[in-house]
């Protein structure tokens, strides 16, 4: 993506080895000025920069609106985790991350995370229910978690769609641009970059950033090709590459496991660049380093402001705001009760899990359904059960192309003999040989069809044991399931909580800017002397930069500045914690099938052998 003056090959392995030793020293100076509120927004963004450099590699997918973004990133991860809708396009840039346990994290603006099923999904990003459009307002990001070997080195971020007027620059958050690896600017074949794209796309290339240029939708657009080539004459100076690809190809070549699908989404090629981009770690090393040189200046910044102003009534002003503001509070309480009634219609859906189950075929049809009741154990217990239904199936086969066999040669029989088959002396006959024969096979599917029912009987049987010890199993993943949604509710209250206590200690810190004068002289005792090593992989005007910006920030006074804590303070939160009691109003259906809601009661008779005798 990015071409940072070719960093030099001797200092890889030596950037390489300080990037841990790096993000130390940040840790510590995170740790000293997050104590201040006032730079809260610097320190946010310093974490950032700490979690960057520890994180894998982070590719963003950007692109204007149905240019097929997100079915790009499903394409990647084989199946349609994220969804897609025309009408209500992605609202909330998402990190795709690597998880063992498969679920949502949403990072809420004021600091709130809750923690939902992968099923919530849409309702995050592109539902148009009036609780999807009031979580959505208060969405800083989403995180989605998936068991996916791709996502063990890469976290793909799928972003809203690039905004621009008429002949302005595409806006796109630039912190967020900062913080990646890699850009993926996607087209679809045969629209090309629109004008405001690329007053964005140059803006990049000033900074030396140039991303890949991916055409998507080659399978719908004959002259792809030709629209291919003609991109890159026009706008192959901004770009590092580019790759066409098809994402509807590959999502369904992942699903229906066709290699010649595959092959036509030329995922291959993308995927392939994804490793590289991943593998060559020296440019990220650099790339951090040079973001802090730029947040050194946005820390310079924030002290030199400090001074011009009343610290004590700014901080009154900020206090004030976020716990006087009623309509403020009264916003956030209204999230909180749509995040609560999401999660007691969960529940309450997780407590009728058996309310209609009365017979095998529909325990087996919840089971499906459900992934909480995925269990090794429940897992045996489904074969068994699918066995014994698969054992009778068969029987009635059986049974029914006897009977049909019978019911013919009956017939036959009486137009020859005037009667049908029975045991009894027939007179002589031509065709007495050919009942004879007859006879026999039939007597010959009887014998079948008495070995299949005693393997339904078996069947039956192990069935009848087995859901006998599931049932009580099945009910305890239930309550388990329960529970976990109670949890987060708890959760989501412990939080609001916390936030209470955290209030209270904004004003008993009030005055406290001592942090900021230990944070100037971490930075000149410590983070300056280490930047300054020979072996750190900065150029001569990166240095220059540093030296700069640190005199400027030591240069800053804040010893004069102390501030009288106020002893007490209003406090209008809203502390009082949101009522859960689901308990009673959604009592757990229990599930008790007894032997004879699960067997069947019309299993046909087995039929008798037939011994038809003729006269000689």
């Amino acid at each position: 993506m990015t071409n940072i003056d070719n960093t030099p090959i001797e200092n890889t392995t030596s950037a390489n080895n300080i990037l841990p030793q790096f993000v130390d020293q940040l840790r510590h100076l995170y740790g000293i000025i997050v104590q201040n509120t006032y730079v809260k927004d610097t320190a946010k963004h310093l974490n950032r920069i700490i979690q960057d450099a520890n994180n894998q590699t982070m590719i963003l997918i950007v692109g204007k609106e149905r240019v097929g973004k997100t079915t790009l990133v499903n394409g990647l991860l084989g199946r349609e985790i994220l969804s897609v809708d025309d009408q209500h396009p992605t609202s909330v840039n998402t990190f795709i991350r690597y998880g063992e346990q498969e679920e949502i994290k949403a990072y809420f603006l004021d600091g709130v995370v809750a923690v939902f099923d992968l099923s919530k999904l849409e309702l995050l990003t592109t539902g148009d229910t009036f609780a999807s459009q009031i979580l959505r307002e208060h969405l800083d990001y989403l995180e989605v978690y998936l068991k996916n070997d791709l996502l063990k080195s890469v976290t793909i971020i799928d972003s809203v769609s690039l905004e621009a007027g008429g002949g302005e620059m595409a806006y796109f958050s630039e912190a967020l641009m900062n913080r990646v690896d890699e850009i993926f600017w996607v087209l679809r074949a045969g629209s090309m970059a629109m004008d405001a794209e690329l007053l964005l796309i140059e803006t990049l290339k000033n900074k030396g950033v140039e991303p890949l240029c991916v055409i998507n939708g080659i399978d719908d657009e004959e002259h792809a090709t030709a629209f291919m080539d003609s991109e890159q004459q026009r706008i192959g100076h901004l770009m590092s590459d580019f790759i066409g690809i098809s994402a509807i190809n590959a999502l369904v070549a992942k699903q229906t496991d066709s290699h010649e699908l595959w092959q036509k989404s030329q995922y291959d090629q993308l995927i392939a660049h994804i490793h590289r981009v991943a593998e060559h770690s020296d440019k990220k090393t650099y790339a951090i380093l040079i973001r802090f040189l730029q947040w050194l200046e946005r820390f310079r910044f924030e002290l030199t402001v400090i001074p011009q102003r009343d610290p004590f009534q700014s901080a009154v002003e900020n206090i004030e705001k976020y716990a006087g503001d009623t309509q403020y509070e009264y916003s956030r309480y209204q999230r909180d009760l749509a995040i609560v009634k999401e999660y007691e219609q969960e529940y309450e859906q997780v407590a009728n899990t058996f309310k209609q189950v009365q017979t095998l075929y529909q325990l087996l049809q919840t089971i499906a359904q459900h992934d909480y009741l995925h269990d090794s154990k429940v897992e045996e217990f489904t074969e068994i059960a699918v066995h014994y239904q698969q054992m009778l199936r068969e029987y009635r086969n059986m049974h029914s192309e006897y009977l049909r066999e019978y019911e013919r040669l009956d017939a036959q029989h009486k137009k020859i003999h005037g009667k049908g088959l029975m045991k009894a002396f027939f007179g002589q006959h031509t065709q007495n040989e050919f009942f004879k024969e007859r006879v026999q096979k039939l007597n010959e599917q009887q014998e079948v069809c008495v070995a299949q029912y005693a393997k339904v009987q078996q069947a039956e049987v192990s069935m009848l044991q087995a859901i006998r010890d599931t049932q009580p199993f099945l009910i305890d993943l239930v309550k388990v399931r329960m529970s976990r949604i109670e949890q987060k509710v708890q959760k989501l209250n412990q939080q609001r909580a916390k936030d209470k206590r955290q209030l209270k200690r904004y004003a008993e810190k009030l005055n406290e800017f001592s942090c900021l004068i230990e944070a100037q002289g971490y930075i000149k005792e410590h983070l300056q002397p280490f930047l300054m090593n020979e072996q750190m992989p900065l150029k001569s005007k990166d240095i220059a930069m540093l030296e700069e910006t640190v005199q400027a920030i030591l240069a800053i006074d804040l010893s004069n500045n102390g501030l009288l804590a106020r002893s007490q303070m209003n406090n209008k939160m809203e502390s009082i914690a949101i009522p859960f009691e689901v308990q009673e109003k959604y009592p757990l259906q229990m599930l008790d099938l007894r032997e004879e809601d699960v067997k069947s009661n019309d299993i046909p008779e087995i039929p008798k052998k037939l011994v038809v005798q003729y006269e000689d």
